[in-house]
């Protein structure tokens, strides 16, 4: 997150490097997003068979390195190489973190500890990044200043999970997992050769479906049986899952575009110097994101995917209430000018504030309904890494890419002045804001058929009939059963 607040802060600075055009910044801005995409799901997969200590220390030590590179460098081709390599390793982190969270989090501060790791760590990393790189760069420091300080920070970062002990980074508990699955499967073994009558069948091969604990209608195939096409056909048929992953996706788009527009666009319709759009664009979205987490985080049930999905779909009418008022800012102060300053400004901020106010109460809770929609925990493990993938692309990469698209295209196509080509690009941002408000609630809607519970006195699968005659359920000539006489 530092990496990317910091990348946006420097954009201009960089562009006056040299050899830079308006799409291929967007590009570079984009970059550390796609390589995030690309190794999501592979992260997921690799997850649930390597070490997550192992993982996470070879992951800091390339990230360190990239970082170091970036910072020394003004090749073009180099630079969007080690921004490749910076999403590829961040991209760990961001599938293992709310896994980790998951495991250690209980229910009650659940929804807490997911926005503290998520988007409250995300926020302070941008804004640090965004506050040390603009005001550095406008003070006259080489860009490179604030990519200098992130390489030192993450090598002592590097140092410290050396001696982290490895029990504290895990993500699941494979063992218990383990011996409960063998002991499911050796009770299936078991009770097929009472039913086939097969005498002495230690030792033979099994064939047939391994059969689910506590119903014998649906076969079982663990994570570790199943193959990634299957993983993924498992994922795409959770309807809850896909719509949920989308409106994380969505909602950190607005984020990223933000932060991407905002310097160059309050310079540009205001005339505001560097460091005030800098300061402002972290007040601003700070106190709104603030506000949005402070009360998602304080939801009762956060487990409880109906009561996320209701509570979400109120703020993210609010953010669609801001959303409006910051084009309505936007658009007055790009024809009006400068005759109502203050006024057009208080409403495009105003707006702004109400905009994250909903999405940062999004971002962390729908991970949440993310997670828990997935009910096998290994499975979980790529269906995050899944998410976190669309989330990098559609979101993080598409943010700082598809604005900067449209306002290239636009200008182009419409010969608009540089003001109204950013102009364009904040409304592609905003309306982004009503797509998430229809995720949220196509996922609401698909909620009962797809995860219904059972109600209170009601029982999630038939009771057995007990024998009146209190006689074994198996007949005595199955696997030489001798029932055990019982006293008068």
């Amino acid at each position: 997150a530092y990496n990317g607040g910091a990348t946006a802060a420097t954009v201009d600075t960089i562009q006056q490097a040299g050899g830079w055009t308006p799409t291929g910044i967007g590009l570079l801005g984009a970059m550390d997003k796609i390589g995030m995409t690309l190794s999501a799901g592979v992260w997921g997969w690799v997850l649930q068979k390597v070490p997550c200590k192992v993982l996470l220390s070879a992951g800091l030590l390339v990230n360190t390195i990239s970082v170091a590179i970036f910072a020394v460098t003004q090749n073009i081709y180099l630079m969007y190489a080690t921004k490749m390599l910076i999403g590829l390793t961040e991209g760990l982190q961001w599938v293992w973190a709310p896994l980790w969270v998951a495991k250690w989090a209980d229910e009650a501060s659940l929804p807490l500890w997911i926005n503290l790791s998520g988007c409250v760590s995300a926020g302070v990393g941008n804004g640090v990044g965004t506050l040390l790189a603009g005001f550095s760069t406008a003070h006259g420091l080489p860009y490179a200043t604030a990519f200098q300080f992130e390489a030192a920070v993450l090598g002592l970062l590097l140092a410290v999970i050396l001696f982290v002990p490895a029990g504290a980074l895990k993500i699941s508990s494979a063992v218990e997992r383990e011996k409960v699955k063998e002991e499911i499967l050796d009770s299936d073994r078991r009770i097929r050769s009472m039913s086939d009558d097969i005498s002495n069948l230690e030792g033979a091969k099994v064939t047939r479906p391994r059969v689910r604990s506590g119903s014998f209608l649906h076969p079982v195939v663990p994570t570790k049986d199943m193959s990634v096409g299957q993983q993924v056909q498992e994922l795409w048929q959770n309807k809850l899952f896909c719509r949920a992953t989308m409106a994380f996706a969505s909602a950190n788009y607005i984020n990223a575009g933000l932060a991407f527009l905002w310097i160059r666009l309050f310079m540009a319709l205001w005339g505001m110097e560097k460091q005030l759009a800098v300061v402002s664009f972290l007040v601003i979205t700070g106190v709104g994101g603030a506000i949005g987490i402070s009360i998602s985080s304080s939801v009762k049930e956060g487990s409880n995917a109906q009561v996320t999905l209701g509570f979400l779909q109120k703020a993210l009418y609010v953010s669609c209430l801001g959303a409006a008022m910051m084009v309505a800012g936007l658009l007055l102060q790009l024809l009006c000018g400068q005759d109502y300053f203050y006024l057009f400004l208080t409403l495009a901020w105003s707006g702004v504030i109400l905009l994250c106010t909903g999405i940062g109460s999004t971002t962390g809770l729908i991970q949440i309904v993310c997670n828990n929609s997935v009910e096998e925990e290994e499975l979980r493990s790529f269906g995050v890494g899944l998410a976190q993938g669309t989330n990098n692309l559609f979101g993080m990469s598409f943010g700082p890419l598809l604005p900067q698209m449209v306002m290239d295209l636009l200008t182009v196509s419409f010969a608009l002045s540089p003001d109204q080509a950013l102009f364009a690009g904040a409304v592609s941002v905003a309306a982004v804001t009503f797509a998430v408000l229809g995720c949220v609630t196509a996922a609401l809607e698909i909620l009962p058929a797809q995860c219904a519970t059972p109600k209170a006195g009601e029982q999630a699968l038939p009771s057995i009939v007990e024998d009146a005659a209190d006689q074994p359920l198996i007949h005595s000539w199955c696997c030489n059963y001798e029932p055990v006489p019982t006293s008068a």
